[in-house]
């Protein structure tokens, strides 16, 4: 990652100093949930659910409002880094200001091969299609090899948002603690993952994000890593008392305990591994109930 020194050294004093007051004016206005904030979610969500479909892929570190010319969002991978710049405006070109888009865009460039920075990408990022579609193909020649353009869609509310995006709601269903989840819990589950990415202003892998998250908002969603087997955490006597009970089955996905029978069926509010269910396996142990009627009075 670039510091002042090495903008200095790759591109001048005045290009150092202008990226170093174009961090302090991001870092600043970086508060609330701002378009800004919604994109960086939506990606970490979107690697997310890449980790939990490929376990084994690389755990990108994501981090908004960084020191560099492309500095809203920086994703580093061990093979490639890629920056973001956004802008929730009605009229956006490349050649026109003080400092061009397309000058930032080249120096961003410029500085992460100084900085040996792998295969270094840039995007432009705005609010609506018709604006997107304009400015791809309008690109100045000189960014094109490293250069995209990305529509992200403006949305005063998570809810809105999540509604809007099909493609969301699939990512979030994978990070959800229940497979069936409502377009409301998808919501909270997105509204986790952004609280959990303003508590790291200085970045964070997304694993650590996700951990975060899940520490903040206890059942909101699910336990990694994705390969662990959950049932490993129910006791042997706690299972040996479900399976001698009549028309109920059970599970631990996701890191949850659930439960099913008779038409009716449930998601235990804390996870595996809190004191809350370690409770509740020893109260089942100590009341030894036979009936299903018996095992639903025996749950908090």
């Amino acid at each position: 990652m670039a510091t002042h020194a090495d903008i200095q050294a790759c591109l001048g004093s005045d290009a150092a100093q202008y990226a170093t007051n174009k961090h302090k004016g991001g870092s600043s206005g970086n508060k609330g949930t701002r378009y800004e904030d919604f994109f960086i979610a939506n990606k970490v969500v979107e690697a997310a659910a890449q980790l939990i479909e490929l376990p084994m892929s690389p755990d990108p570190h994501i981090q908004g409002q960084h020191l560099g010319f492309v500095d809203d969002l920086r994703i580093a991978w061990p093979a490639r880094t890629h920056y973001f710049q956004l802008k929730n405006a009605c009229i956006v070109t490349w050649l026109t200001g003080e400092h061009p888009i397309a000058t930032d865009f080249h120096c961003q460039k410029v500085l992460s091969e100084h900085c040996a920075e792998p295969d270094p990408h840039t995007s432009l990022v705005v609010s609506t299609s018709t604006l997107a579609d304009s400015l791809a193909a309008n690109m100045p020649a000189h960014i094109q090899d490293h250069t995209s353009v990305e529509h992200f869609p403006w949305h005063p509310t998570i809810n809105r948002l999540v509604m809007e995006r099909p493609a969301l709601q699939g990512q979030l269903a994978e990070l959800t603690h229940i497979e069936q989840a409502t377009l409301d819990a998808l919501s909270g589950t997105f509204g986790a993952v952004l609280m959990s990415c303003l508590q790291h202003p200085g970045g964070a892998t997304v694993r650590e994000i996700m951990v975060h998250a899940s520490r903040m908002f206890p059942g909101q969603l699910r336990l990694l890593p994705p390969t662990e087997n959950w049932e490993n955490h129910l006791l042997p006597e706690f299972k040996r008392f479900l399976d001698a009970i009549q028309g109920l089955s059970y599970g631990a996905s996701r890191g949850f305990f659930h439960w099913m029978g008779f038409g009716t069926s449930g998601v235990f509010g804390s996870s595996v591994l809190s004191e809350a269910f370690q409770e509740f396996q020893r109260n089942i142990i100590q009341t030894e109930p036979t009936t299903f009627e018996a095992f639903e009075e025996a749950l908090p």
